[in-house]
């Protein structure tokens, strides 16, 4: 931080809360009761108003919870320079627990050697332009806005330049598991702990790099069972190691060093291992580091002149107001459509054996054997049929996990529609449950998915949301 420059001030809303931290070494956290998330009248936010009035505060960075920003990614099997939104929208229908709004997703495209990886950040929009008017009230300026993950990326990033996943605790039993490289999250799901079976999870890098992801981050000081079948490269973190390593207050959380933390050199003593958790770099390495560390400064200072200098030069004479495009403008930019057609991605298959149960929840006979024939096509073989213990008006489907709910809705998204819930219990003998609820004889046959649909050479596989 400059000698002349005001303290960056972070911004994290959280249910019932405000936590407010200040880049700054004493006096840099407070807490207000208040839930921003939900609508606030002038009363409510007083309080929250003086306190940023009395410290003459610029503007601020606001960090989002995980749960109001889902973070999604799908592959195509092949290249592609472009995708339309609402295709990107009708990937993601069914994998977030709100409804999409156009305005409140975010995209690009990432290029492998022979597939698409498609990064999306969707928000929950309601709740989003709610904090926005809360924010206004009390007349603060947003910098910008960043998810919890992004934010613990943007700082494990410098650290470890290959792909990880990272474990970040939300309370006593809630983690949110990340997979990220190079400041991009490529997945986030929400577990509970302290028994956390992953594989599934893990498994699921394997979409997106050529290998299955093995580096794993584990907050220090929680005693977690982590279950897989994979030979993991376990690391400890602590928070407080971290903060002190970027010369910030120890008592600051690891998603808001993300946010003070614009650019770090990369120091592999920020997080201990396992196995060398109490290691320290030489004597002698951190005198030559500290004897440099004057003329890099001196350096850079030089260099900031000399750009500042020449972009006058170039700019003097320009009538027109240069502004910097946003994440958003340049994401559209990146991706907008054009002339050429864009390819239709297929869900990826799923075990054709698995156990599917029909529940027939209205007064019509036969409509779970006609659902059941409609699954025999497709080539599911182990349904169990029978009728529901209380009526209902719309059809749902339970799942175990966000593919299952992926292939099921892409398949009878105009045969059977229905909403799509996983909350179907680890325990439970069935993976897929069906509740028939409306009277499917004007619009469930029993032939195969229309083919006009999808394109069967391209395949697209989405991230799971929750692994009970």
């Amino acid at each position: 931080m400059s000698l002349f420059s005001k303290p960056k001030i972070i911004i994290w809303p959280k249910a019932k809360v405000v936590e407010i931290y200040i880049d700054r070494k004493e006096n840099n956290t407070i807490t207000f009761d208040l839930d921003l998330w939900q609508k606030c009248n002038d009363k409510d936010l007083e309080a929250l108003r003086l306190y940023f009035q009395q410290n003459k505060f610029g503007s601020v960075s606001v960090l989002i919870p995980d749960d109001v920003v889902f973070t999604k990614s799908f592959t195509y099997d092949s290249q592609i320079d472009n995708i339309d939104k609402k295709e990107v929208i009708g990937l993601a229908t069914g994998l977030v627990n709100f409804s999409i709004d156009p305005d409140a997703i975010e995209y690009k495209l990432v290029k492998a050697i022979d597939k698409t990886i498609i990064l999306a950040n969707i928000y929950d929009k309601p709740k989003l332009d709610q904090l926005k008017s809360n924010l206004s009230i009390i007349n603060v300026g947003v910098d910008k806005f960043s998810s919890v993950s992004s934010a613990i990326s943007n700082t494990i990033s410098t650290i470890y330049k290959q792909e990880f996943f990272f474990i970040y605790p939300l309370n006593d039993q809630e983690y949110t598991l990340l997979l990220s490289k190079n400041n991009s999250v490529y997945m986030t799901v929400n577990i509970k702990g302290p028994s956390l079976d992953i594989q599934k999870i893990i498994n699921y890098s394997t979409f997106y790099f050529s290998t299955i992801t093995k580096k794993i981050y584990i907050p220090e000081g929680r005693e977690l069972d982590i279950i897989t079948t994979t030979e993991m490269d376990k690391t400890i973190y602590d928070e407080s190691q971290i903060a002190q390593s970027l010369s910030k207050a120890s008592n600051l959380p690891l998603p808001v060093l993300g946010e003070m933390t614009t650019s770090t050199s990369s120091n592999t003593d920020i997080i201990s291992s396992p196995n060398n958790i109490n290691s320290s770099i030489p004597k002698k390495m951190e005198n030559k580091k500290r004897n440099i560390l004057p003329l890099v400064a001196v350096f850079i200072f030089t260099v900031a002149i000399a750009s500042v200098a020449v972009w006058f030069v170039l700019n003097r004479d320009s009538s027109d107001t240069i502004e910097t495009p946003t994440s958003d403008e340049i994401t559209q930019a990146n991706v907008s459509p054009t002339a050429t057609a864009t390819p239709t991605p297929t869900i990826a298959e799923i075990d054709k054996d698995i156990k599917i149960q029909i529940l027939n929840a209205t007064d019509i006979n036969g409509q779970a054997a006609t659902l059941k024939a409609k699954l025999v096509t497709l080539g599911f073989e182990d349904i169990t049929v029978g009728n529901a213990k209380e009526n209902a008006t719309e059809n749902s489907v339970q799942v175990k996990s966000a593919s299952t709910s992926a292939y099921f809705g892409s398949k009878f998204k105009t045969d059977f529609p229905a909403t799509y819930t996983e909350d179907l219990k680890s325990t439970s003998t069935y993976e897929v449950v069906f509740t028939i609820g409306t009277d499917l004889s004007a619009t469930l046959t029993t032939t195969t998915t229309k083919t006009t649909t999808v394109t069967p050479t391209k395949k697209v596989t989405a991230t799971p949301t929750e692994e009970e």
